[in-house]
């Protein structure tokens, strides 16, 4: 799923938590109220028939009008969970979800993966 894997990701997210002032734990913090809210929303969207739209940002190709969209929807209401739990300002909050949601996304496209080989 490396569409969606920022070149040196590693990079960007240490300057990001050198120019943030942000902690370890914080980080930590914002990685899992990410992948909540990823999981939550591509579930909902799942229960509402959106399988078109879901499968298009999962496979990497959020340019469809459906996918682009959707990843709108999700990149908005991750910054605005990071905003009310963390008390993050919102170009923190912002810049965060910028590095941090394609790799969650990646990684929960390989889960997917995963969960659909083991079922077969």
């Amino acid at each position: 799923m490396s569409a969606y894997i920022p070149k040196n990701a590693d990079e960007k997210l240490r300057s990001l938590l050198h120019w943030g002032k942000l902690r370890q734990e914080q980080l930590s913090e914002a990685f899992l109220i990410t992948k909540d809210t990823v999981l939550g929303f591509l579930k909902r969207q799942i229960e509402h028939g959106n399988w078109r739209g879901v499968l298009e940002v999962l496979k990497g190709k959020p340019m469809t009008q459906a996918g682009r969209y959707m990843l709108g929807e999700l990149r908005s209401k991750v910054v605005r969970k990071l905003i009310m739990r963390m008390g993050l300002r919102p170009v923190i909050a912002t810049a965060l979800v910028i590095v941090l949601l394609p790799i969650i996304l990646a990684k929960v496209t390989g889960e997917v993966i995963g969960w659909i080989r083991n079922r077969r």
